[in-house]
């Protein structure tokens, strides 16, 4: 039987304990509630913009981590919770703001396509004698 030296046996003991700290700060991780709110809000701001039909790849990611983020939380997995949900909130922020964007073109062309007809109509019209640069000297 051999005796080990005494820095050996406090380096066992040593990291040990920075096993069985690193696993109790882990364990006392708190629920991310709030990160929880703010990706939900963000998720119904998505799906009042029309992200679903404007932008269903960004909404589709993010209610896919939505998922992941309700098993995670019942798994009290707190650390993966928390990222997802950051991560949701990202994607649900880049779907409304696209499926705005995508509608806001929109209305963009309708605009202009109305503009056109505008344009068109007041070249076919005939001449009704109205001359804004004319003064009136009566």
């Amino acid at each position: 039987m051999t005796i080990q030296p005494v820095y050996r046996r406090s380096g066992n003991w040593t990291a040990l304990l920075v096993v069985t700290w690193a696993l109790s700060a882990c364990a006392n991780v708190p629920a991310p509630d709030d990160q929880m709110v703010l990706s939900r809000n963000a998720v119904n701001r998505a799906v009042s913009a029309e992200a679903t039909q404007y932008a269903p790849l960004e909404m589709k990611a993010a209610q896919d981590k939505m998922f992941l983020m309700e098993r995670a939380m019942g798994e009290r997995n707190y650390v993966q919770a928390r990222t997802l949900a950051e991560q949701i909130e990202v994607d649900a922020n880049l779907a409304e703001r696209k499926a705005r964007a995508v509608k806001w073109q929109q209305q963009l062309q309708q605009s202009r396509a109305g503009i056109q007809v505008l344009k068109q109509e007041m070249l076919q019209a005939p001449d009704t004698g109205f001359n804004p640069t004319a003064t009136d000297s009566e």
